[in-house]
């Protein structure tokens, strides 16, 4: 791996790999670099210089990456694109999809899908939408990691029926509003009655 860049150093040799992993999950190749091992017993590692490499071309995208909480949910600008798009198509009513990736990775597709609903106030899958984006995602060795929707005229945030409606605490609840206004896209996460947002990570 040439024109190598140090983008962090750790304590300990196993703080370095699992943030090697973390790039590895958003498609960064990353190196352990522990220049002080060695010596008679190599495998008892010193508690300092042990770095974690990249391609300099990667040097800002992974220094973005490990500067964020590791419940941060990264986002390609595509995908961002991809929701924001779907929202305005949808309008007036709620769009809805159903987002993929590698669990605790980054997400790897937004399908675009059809809220039977046809409600500006709630919405449902259409079913077997769901079940062709499973197989599809299933293909490429994806697990469905979540679910997004549009608020047509409201901010990004969890209405009374979309905390009901979220089923699986582990999944990603991505929210894309306001269509009529300053549009964003919010991440949650909830659990029975508890909203925790989520950081979004957009790599530029």
């Amino acid at each position: 791996m040439a024109s190598l860049a140090t983008v962090r150093v750790f304590l300990t040799r196993g703080d370095a790999e699992i943030a090697r992993a973390r790039l590895g999950a958003a498609g960064i190749d990353a190196l352990v670099l522990a220049d002080d091992e060695g010596g008679l017993n190599p495998g008892f590692f010193a508690f300092y210089g042990v770095r974690v490499a990249v391609r300099e071309a990667d040097r800002e995208a992974a220094e973005v990456l490990l500067e964020t909480d590791e419940d941060a949910v990264v986002l390609d600008p595509q995908i961002v694109e991809a929701m924001v798009a779907h929202a305005r198509f949808s309008f007036p009513e709620e769009a809805c999809g159903l987002l993929a990736g590698d669990v605790g990775g980054p997400v790897r597709m937004a399908y675009c899908l059809t809220n039977v609903d046809h409600s500006p106030q709630r919405f449902t899958v259409a079913a077997h939408e769901h079940y062709h984006a499973w197989r599809h995602a299933e293909s490429y060795g994806w697990d469905l990691v979540g679910v997004f929707h549009s608020h047509p005229r409201s901010a990004a945030v969890p209405s009374p029926f979309d905390v009901a409606g979220a089923l699986d605490p582990t999944w990603i609840y991505a929210i894309v509003g306001p269509v009529t206004g300053d549009i964003e896209v919010r991440t949650y996460r909830i659990q029975a009655d508890t909203v925790i947002e989520r950081e979004v990570v957009v790599p530029g």
